[in-house]
């Protein structure tokens, strides 16, 4: 019987750890990787563990051979049109600024955490608790509501007053259009998140009015007409209202004819032709308002 000395029994021993390593990774499944790192693993494993480290290594190797890979959709190509053009059921927000209600009356958060995430929901909804939370007794919250109005109304007088100057600066006609457009816009805003008093709000419409017009002396885009049409319609003067929506409408792409469509299907409810306010809802196809999303199923008994 041969005698193998130490020095032969721990090259066999290296020999066998490398062959057995590089044949477990090459038998492995397929969908697992074959690298050098795995192959150092194992024979690492191997040689570390004589003997006990084979048959662990083989054990292991059993237990992996026995896992099916996760059916994966594998193509040349997404059918991104198919995608894009699939209609796409979207419901009313549950995770919005309504939910601070919930959260608050659960106790999950304080008023004053509720006001600072508010801050980053600006809308008509958290203008008005925050203006109500003005008048609360606890001196934090007065302070944190104080802080989200006044921000606000920096902002605006902010833009107000750097497109004012930048007005004055410009020879351009189109450039001075979207310049009163945009002015009108942050007026419009400011009456529209009742950001100032009630007695303020007839002078704020006015200023809108104002640059709205100017805007329209110089060009016309549907963008313009919109805001000119909300406008007018605030101020109730429904013919000036229906001829800006309508050239909004007509000239404007499929995404703005679903902002005018709430709209002009006022004016024509208040005119009573309810076959056009069915009509108007039945060309949105997804909205995304949830006031929009019950006037649609009202009207046309369709969600989409």
């Amino acid at each position: 019987m041969p005698k193998f000395s130490p020095e032969d029994l721990i090259m066999l021993h290296i020999f066998l750890s490398i062959i057995i390593s590089i044949a477990i990774v090459i038998l492995m499944p397929r969908h697992f990787k074959r690298s050098i790192r795995n192959i150092l693993t194992i024979f690492l494993f191997n040689l570390l563990i004589p003997a006990a480290g084979y048959i662990f290594s083989m054990i292991n190797f059993l237990i992996i051979a026995r896992l099916k890979k996760a059916n994966l959709f594998e193509a040349k190509k997404l059918p991104i049109r198919d995608i894009t053009l699939e209609k796409v059921k979207v419901r009313s927000r549950k995770l919005g600024e309504a939910a601070l209600t919930q959260l608050i009356k659960t106790k999950k958060i304080n008023n004053e955490h509720a006001l600072l995430i508010m801050g980053n929901f600006i809308n008509p909804q958290t203008i008005e608790a925050a203006k109500t939370a003005l008048f609360s007794d606890n001196d934090e919250i007065r302070l944190y509501a104080f802080a989200i109005l006044s921000k606000l109304e920096k902002e605006i007088d902010d833009k107000i007053s750097f497109l004012k100057t930048k007005l004055q600066k410009t020879d351009d006609k189109k450039e001075k259009a979207f310049i009163h457009f945009e002015l009108a816009s942050l007026y419009w805003d400011m009456v529209y998140l009742k950001v100032v008093d009630k007695e303020l709000i007839p002078f704020i419409i006015k200023e809108a009015l104002n640059h709205i017009q100017n805007s329209l002396k110089l060009h016309k885009t549907p963008e313009i007409e919109l805001l000119a049409g909300k406008i007018h319609l605030k101020l109730n003067n429904k013919k000036e209202a229906k001829k800006f929506l309508l050239s909004a409408f007509n000239q404007g792409d499929k995404l703005m004819k679903m902002k005018v469509v709430p709209y002009l299907a006022e004016i024509a409810f208040y005119e009573k032709d309810y076959k056009t306010v069915e009509k108007l809802f039945s060309i949105i196809e997804a909205p995304l308002h949830p006031e929009v999303c019950f006037m649609k199923l009202f009207w046309t008994g369709k969600k989409w």
